[in-house]
């Protein structure tokens, strides 16, 4: 299913149910995600469920039932009703993209009168005075922690998005184009997407695990992006930590 307007598009490509018992939690939901992010930022280890909660400011219930979930999903070994180890990093991090990319996202698009690169450059500038809680993801991010394919879209992760694009239509002077190269997102995980946000070259990047997420669901040479981050940045805090 689709939805357009001048520069809204609604894509809807599909869902992936999650079956299970009334005592276990999607762990792929906006809060129970936060969970994954700690349990994908290092190393394999036990972790108690008081500190795994504590660690990615969550409840110790939601951390009980979402592991429940992830055991039964392979991912994960309870080595005790009080404690949990992921046993398969990489296939929670693809499970959990292949999840995600079938997600509805609103995505509003608009063009510029620049280059891609001159454009990075002018939204380097004008960061400041753009309003919201934002940061590059998806193919732009990527381009600049771990370039490999050539960057023709700008994505842009920017909860209530609809609620600012005023603002940054006056400052960066876009057109609603519908085939435009500027994406500004209201994301699925508008709280937890931008955890591990960081500075890259005078702009804002969400994480190196949501990079994996958005560009896996790119449909461009996104998996080879995605997995070109995975083995660069992320599989390497895996097997040394931090």
């Amino acid at each position: 299913m689709s939805i357009k307007s001048p520069h809204l598009s609604v894509y809807k490509r599909g869902n992936v149910p999650m079956n299970g018992a009334a005592a276990e939690r999607n762990p792929f939901s906006d809060a129970a995600s936060m969970l994954l992010r700690v349990l994908l930022s290092g190393p394999p280890r036990p972790w108690r469920v008081r500190d795994l909660a504590r660690a990615a400011q969550t409840s110790p219930a939601l951390a009980v039932l979402s592991l429940r979930r992830l055991e039964h999903l392979g991912y994960v070994s309870r080595e005790s009703a009080a404690e949990a180890r992921v046993i398969d990093l990489e296939g929670l991090l693809r499970g959990w993209a292949a999840w995600y990319a079938v997600k509805p996202l609103e995505d509003f698009r608009f063009s510029f009168d620049f280059a891609v690169p001159t454009f990075l450059r002018l939204l380097a500038r004008a960061k400041d005075r753009l309003p919201g809680q934002w940061a590059l993801t998806s193919m732009a991010g990527a381009s600049l922690v771990a370039p490999f394919a050539t960057l023709k879209e700008i994505h842009v992760h920017l909860p209530g998005a609809q609620g600012h694009i005023r603002s940054w239509r006056n400052v960066l002077g876009l057109t609603p184009d519908p085939l435009g190269s500027l994406h500004l997102i209201d994301p699925y995980y508008t709280d937890s997407g931008l955890v591990g946000k960081r500075e890259v070259r005078g702009l804002p990047v969400v994480s190196d695990i949501q990079l994996y997420l958005d560009c896996f669901r790119y449909p461009v040479r996104g998996r080879e992006q995605a997995e070109h981050i995975l083995s660069r940045l992320i599989a390497p805090r895996w097997r040394h930590g931090r």
